[in-house]
């Protein structure tokens, strides 16, 4: 069976090809983490992805793969380039594969960052076909948003020389934290996480307040009853 996928915006395609395979011996490593997320006090990523995969199996399992393929059966599947892009998504797509069956064995040759060209097998994922069908669309749906940032965010790191790129809250909602970290894969900077680590003083603050210097008079007094 074969899936591909079509990187958000990176114009790179990731094709996930599956073949069969003896029994295998396996464990998850997560030595590809080379570029670790940010920091944020309440967002639990293990449960985006117990949403992810639960929202697609729903209440009665993959029913095409129970109806159509041997419970026992295992198999290899290959991570194929299908464009030239940066790739971003790896740490956390074996982090998907480990939470469907730890005993699933994924292994990669390019990392988070790395730039790859078209045709490039950069990994491979061995186990039991159940499985690793469950875990592939949300694999991919992630890798292919993380890429498709990361690829932009990369041009735009590299037109801009020696300015920073940052990125804004405008992000997806409940993937913030995926989102900025593509950004990081991709070369850019982290602006505030959220509402909660920054003051930034916008357009509805200053009018609410009745004007700038209304505003920047109560964050002083606020920070400074704060001790912030």
């Amino acid at each position: 069976m074969t899936s591909s996928i079509i990187l958000n915006s990176s114009q790179t395609d990731v094709a996930l090809v599956e073949n069969e395979m003896a029994g295998l011996e396996t464990r998850i490593s997560f030595e590809s983490m080379v570029i670790k997320p940010p920091s944020h006090p309440t967002y639990d990523l293990t449960a985006i992805i117990k949403l992810a995969l639960f929202e697609d199996v729903g209440d009665q399992g993959d029913v095409t793969c129970l109806a159509s393929i041997p419970d026992d059966m295992e198999v290899e599947a290959h991570f194929l380039a299908k464009e030239d892009g940066i790739i971003a998504g790896i740490a956390l797509a074996e982090t998907v594969f480990n939470e469907v069956d730890p005993s699933l064995k994924v292994e990669w040759s390019q990392k988070d960052g790395d730039y790859v060209h078209k045709g490039l097998k950069f990994g491979k994922v061995h186990g039991r076909a159940h499985n690793i069908v469950r875990a592939e669309r949300v694999v991919l749906n992630f890798m292919q948003r993380m890429s498709g940032i990361a690829t932009q965010t990369k041009a735009m790191a590299d037109a801009a020389h020696f300015a920073l790129i940052l990125e804004t809250r405008k992000t997806a909602p409940s993937l913030r934290l995926v989102d900025k970290w593509a950004v990081l894969i991709g070369g850019g900077r982290n602006h505030r996480m959220g509402l909660f680590d920054m003051v930034l003083i916008k357009g509805n603050h200053i009018s609410i307040a009745r004007g700038v210097t209304n505003a920047l008079k109560s964050v002083d007094s606020y920070l400074e009853k704060r001790n912030l």
